[in-house]
């Protein structure tokens, strides 16, 4: 294990002199963070991998000559991988308590779908999350926004600040296996933000109050009576509790009325249901046996970033349809979608230079040119003899029995792609780019189906608040809390427009709050859901039916 990434280093780790706890806090505590290896824009935790489990074990002792104070030492540190995360049960049975923050509603419903190497239920009923008493404090037990991160706690409390800057999640370009992300990531070890919990989870029991900053920087003081005490020194859930909570809700906090996540709750449900059956089903394999989807990814991508089984060549949503990989060696990318075994369209099949040295995968073929005014006997192909493009043009009205008007064969100038056959058919004809583009491009049925499911992306009506997003992807955000902390109302998803005029992935989602309080947008991308493709001189077309209004128009 490497000491800098993990925080596996031999115990050092003590706090400065503090308060003692109250008469029955506990000796010897655990402090437990998990970090995440892929999040891939999930928004549910169940859907996260894991990279490292981090379990901080502290035991208190009398500050020497100090009266009334005491320090917490580290008498060992605990880094679980997914391979051997079957030994944090064991490490957590040598602690009285385990503390952590947002464990509940973050940490655990994660582990919870790894069953078959780790038992929640254990850590649950040792259990004190700070998130979970401070909301409790703060909104009574709501799951509104209001500062309550351990950044944003930490600072409030006057503590040092987090070393954690970065997410490990965030999505990195050339990856093909977790130890491939493990040598170019950006790491913290994963110890610091234990320590710092240990810390913050001190500070609120000794000094008995919480303080928090508001969005108005106004700062704000809440005195931590016996009940409130009582929720950072006990156990807060008990195992039936917390699994009730999941399965019935989708989360540990209090929803306003009826309101419940079904999605979350149904695969709590299902979790419950295969323990009942004597069944742990875990459908992630080990990180060391996985390698990166070699479906092409998004427009900036060259592969897609999904990790599957080494013997597997494509993740789910590839496994029965993909994008054409195009022709990497002259960067061509292709929006054609392909299906089966193939990884490139009929076009690419032919031109694409993916091959062995040596080897070529092409074929003599030649389409038809429709291009206006050399559209009547104009065509244009490859030929295997010259390893060369051509175009035969004849200008509407020419004699096509006699030889071509303009006759581009490969040789003066060469036409090794695409991109100089377009370039010599401009030239020779004096037609537009766009047109002679078109010409050169036929919309194939996937790429019709393509154009269709772009039209069923941004054409919808929003649905009521309670009701199922019909925008047509999983997880939108419909339905979430309102993020104003003085409104109990939820998100609605009200509208999908595209972005930028560049990437043709890329859509922004548009809420409004159900309460009418505001709105708010968020920018995704949806690599499965084209707005345009992209041309062969880097313009961008807009599907037939999609509103662009960054192009200032519908293009239709």
């Amino acid at each position: 294990m490497d000491t800098n990434r993990y925080g596996g280093y031999a115990p050092g780790y003590s706090t400065p002199p503090v308060k003692q706890l109250p008469p029955g806090g506990p000796r010897k505590v655990g402090v437990l963070d998990v970090d995440y290896a892929r999040v891939a824009g999930q928004r549910l935790p169940e859907r996260w991998d894991i990279d490292v489990v981090g379990l901080l074990v502290v035991e208190r002792q009398e500050a020497a000559g100090i009266p009334g104070r005491e320090i917490w030492r580290q008498v060992a540190f605990y880094a679980f991988r997914d391979r051997n995360l079957s030994g944090l049960n064991a490490a957590a049975d040598e602690v009285d308590l385990i503390i952590g923050h947002n464990l509940f509603d973050g940490d655990y419903r994660c582990l919870r779908t790894y069953a078959d190497r780790v038992d929640v239920g254990r850590l649950v009923a040792k259990t004190v999350d700070t998130l979970y008493a401070a909301r409790h404090v703060v909104t009574g037990g709501l799951p509104r926004a209001a500062n309550l991160g351990l950044t944003d706690l930490a600072h409030a409390q006057g503590l040092r600040d987090r070393a954690k800057k970065e997410s490990r999640t965030e999505a990195h370009r050339g990856i093909k296996t977790f130890y491939d992300a493990e040598e170019d990531w950006f790491f913290q070890p994963v110890s610091d933000d234990c320590e710092l919990m240990l810390e913050l989870w001190l500070e609120l029991v000794t000094s008995q109050r919480l303080r928090r900053v508001q969005k108005a920087r106004e700062s704000v003081e809440h005195l931590l009576g016996e009940e409130e005490l009582r929720l950072l020194l006990k156990p807060q859930l008990t195992p039936a509790a917390f699994a009730n909570l999941l399965m019935s809700r989708g989360t540990v906090y209090r929803q306003e009325g009826m309101a419940r996540n079904e999605t979350v709750a149904r695969i709590h449900r299902e979790i419950e249901q295969q323990r009942a059956d004597g069944i742990s089903v875990n459908r992630r394999l080990v990180a060391t046996h996985r390698q990166r989807c070699m479906a092409p990814g998004d427009l900036r991508e060259r592969q897609c970033d999904q990790l599957i089984p080494a013997a597997e060549m494509y993740c789910r949503d590839h496994r029965t349809k993909r994008r054409c990989r195009g022709n990497p060696t002259l960067d061509d990318k292709c929006m054609a979608v392909v299906r089966g075994d193939l990884a490139h369209c009929d076009w690419h099949r032919r031109t694409a230079l993916y091959v062995l040295p040596g080897q070529r995968v092409i074929g003599d073929f030649s389409l038809a040119l429709p291009l206006p005014g050399w559209d009547k006997g104009s065509d244009w192909g490859y030929d295997t003899g010259t390893r060369s493009f051509f175009a035969r043009l004849y200008r509407n009205g020419d004699n096509i029995s006699d030889s071509p008007t303009v006759w581009l064969v490969g040789v003066d100038p060469d036409l090794t792609d695409v991109v100089a056959l377009t370039d010599a058919v401009q030239a020779a004809t004096g037609q537009s780019r766009r047109d002679v583009v078109a010409s050169l491009t036929v919309l194939t049925a996937d790429q019709e189906m393509l154009r269709e499911r772009a039209m069923a992306t941004q054409d919808w009506e929003p649905a009521e608040c309670e009701g199922p997003c019909p925008c047509g992807t999983s997880d939108c955000g419909h339905g979430e809390p309102c993020p104003n902390d003085e409104c109990s109302g939820h998100d609605i998803h009200v509208m999908r427009n595209p972005r930028t005029d560049v990437d043709v992935t890329a859509w922004q989602d548009h809420f409004d709050c159900c309460e009418g309080c505001g709105a708010s947008a968020f920018d995704i991308a949806l690599p499965n859901r084209p707005w345009g493709e992209v041309c062969e001189d880097g313009t961008v077309t807009v599907y037939a039916g999609v509103s662009h209004y960054e192009f200032g128009a519908c293009c239709r």
